[in-house]
């Protein structure tokens, strides 16, 4: 098992831009192991780390045994210099510290945790706080906030992650709730080193400008480059390479986002001749006019391809 080490080197990690890695099925359903290790090694060279497990990994349809499959394939052929951030949401603390046990078991580095969310009216900040403190408790590893409200029907508290951090519960959170406002009320209450990570590209620029961390992007799979140059441009205070960048970036993001989701980007990694996989059931695959619009997407950013795996 891979330990923990000291917090400060913990939240050190969860800087950059990360890509929450597709898991490849083929046609038939079965999860394809070889592929993921493919794409893995192909689109890690110009990552920070890569997301295991998350809502573009098609979580809820894997089984256990699958998860811990997915994860060990991962770390396999994620460097050791490369951060492996892994998926452990479950509706209850205990069925999340067993996956946070397993994920560690496979080499894990940091735990993003999707809040219960199937009773989501009895998702207040008590019972959300109090969630994430059993699981901390018993976690092998260190733990980030997952704040999707697109998936919980909910969205984490800007208060509620500032008191988790302030108590070293969570070191981090990746933000995919598009509410900028709300970012910034986490960048502001949280500590100074709590590492808050931008999931929703549209307001990328916005979230580093405010003093994000870094990202977690599905076009991060598909266009690392130019986003890590946004990250640099803002870090220069070079405003109008940045804005230049997030123009750029925009139209494929949002396709292989809230257009098309997960089909329409392993679709997109497929015309990059990338083992992206298909979806599984009951996800179906991208309809030809989805292709045909992101092969027209993917030819204006042509410089951005990475090797095929």
């Amino acid at each position: 098992m891979r330990r923990p080490g000291p917090r400060g080197v913990a939240l050190a990690m969860l800087q950059g831009l990360f890509a929450p890695l597709p898991t490849p099925f083929g046609q038939d359903g079965r999860l394809d192991l070889g592929a993921l290790q493919a794409l893995a090694r192909a689109i890690i060279p110009e990552l920070d780390g890569l997301l295991i497990l998350g809502s573009n990994g098609e979580t809820p349809y894997l089984s256990e045994e699958e998860r811990g499959l997915a994860l060990r394939a991962a770390r396999e052929v994620i460097p050791a210099s490369k951060v492996m951030l892994a998926g452990v949401g479950a509706e209850t603390p205990a069925g999340t510290i067993e996956r946070c046990r397993v994920a560690a078991d496979a080499g894990a580095d940091v735990l993003l945790v999707l809040p219960p969310h199937y009773y989501r009216s009895a998702a207040t900040p008590a019972m959300l706080e109090g969630h994430f403190r059993l699981v901390a408790a018993s976690s092998p590893l260190p733990l980030a906030a997952y704040n999707n409200p697109a998936v919980c029907g909910f969205s984490f508290a800007p208060a509620s992650l500032a008191k988790l951090a302030r108590e070293g519960v969570i070191v981090a959170v990746k933000d995919s709730s598009g509410d900028i406002g709300a970012l910034y009320a986490t960048l502001r209450e949280a500590p100074p080193e709590f590492s808050v990570l931008g999931g929703h590209a549209p307001t990328y620029l916005a979230a580093l400008a405010g003093g994000a961390s870094g990202g977690v992007l599905a076009v991060a799979n598909l266009m690392p480059r130019s986003l890590q140059a946004l990250c640099r441009a803002v870090q220069a205070g070079d405003l109008k390479e940045a804005r230049r960048l997030q123009h750029r970036c925009a139209p494929l993001a949002e396709a292989v986002s809230s257009r098309y989701g997960v089909p329409g980007l392993k679709a997109a990694l497929r015309l990059r001749g990338l083992p992206g996989g298909y979806p599984r059931a009951p996800l179906a695959d991208a309809a030809p006019e989805a292709v045909a619009e992101l092969r027209r997407l993917l030819d204006d950013v042509s410089d951005e391809a990475p090797a095929a795996g």
